[in-house]
């Protein structure tokens, strides 16, 4: 009895310890692959920061494509989930009967939430540069992530631009509505670059709102035109 409740012991630690290595290794793909690229990450270089042997790589992945697909499924999962209560939002404001600059302030206002949330989260900060390192390296094996993640964002956002607009002009609505999505996420990648060294309180928030302000100004501008020549109800 004592020996077979050995053995079961011993199986269950090797099952844990092989589990916390397959999660160190996607962790540090979706950090080395979202720094680096695809081509230029090896597989020694994710065993070293894994602190593992090279072989469980191909033990747990089947090698380096397949831990690069596990890191993008990984990444996609947690930015949906994390991105869903602002699609439902913007879904929801899409349906609303606001129009005009006053649906442009709400959209804003949805917006700079989104961002405030996120900003400085080195895990969405992380997420989000790996997807766009897919989309520039153009991998045979791309899942096509950031599509697939932040499509419902923009496509929500062109839906309201065009509302508030009238279909004024919907192929810039919808060139607007992918601008607003990357230069959030421009900030949420780069913001921790500009962090201050103290006070962080009573410095960093108006910081982010500052920077959230610009990109509200942007939005309006781009279509203040019509605003000033127009008069939606």
């Amino acid at each position: 009895m004592k020996k077979k409740q050995t053995a079961a012991n011993t199986t269950d630690q090797r099952k844990l310890k092989g589990e916390a290595t397959r999660e160190k290794l996607v962790i540090e793909a979706i950090r080395l692959f979202g720094q680096n690229g695809y081509k230029a990450t090896n597989t020694r270089a994710l065993a070293e920061a894994a602190q593992c042997n090279l072989g469980l790589i191909t033990f747990h992945f089947g090698g380096k494509q397949g831990l690069y697909e596990a890191a993008i499924k990984r990444v996609k999962r947690r930015l949906i989930e994390m991105l869903d209560p602002s699609v439902k939002n913007l879904e929801l404001l899409a349906q609303s009967k606001l129009e005009g600059k006053e649906l442009f302030n709400a959209l804003t206002d949805e917006i700079n939430s989104l961002a405030m949330k996120f900003i400085g989260m080195e895990q969405v900060a992380g997420h989000a540069l790996l997807l766009l390192q897919d989309i520039n390296e153009k991998n045979p094996h791309s899942t096509s992530g950031y599509r697939d993640v932040f499509f419902p964002l923009i496509a929500n956002i062109e839906i309201i631009i065009n509302k508030a607009t009238k279909n004024i002009n919907p192929s810039r609505a919808r060139l607007s509505a992918f601008m607003i999505i990357n230069a959030t996420l421009g900030f949420l990648r780069d913001y921790p670059i500009f962090y201050p060294v103290s006070t962080e309180d009573d410095i960093k928030q108006p910081s982010i709102a500052t920077l959230m302000s610009l990109l509200s100004h942007h939005l309006v501008g781009e279509f203040d035109t019509y605003f000033k020549f127009s008069n939606p109800t």
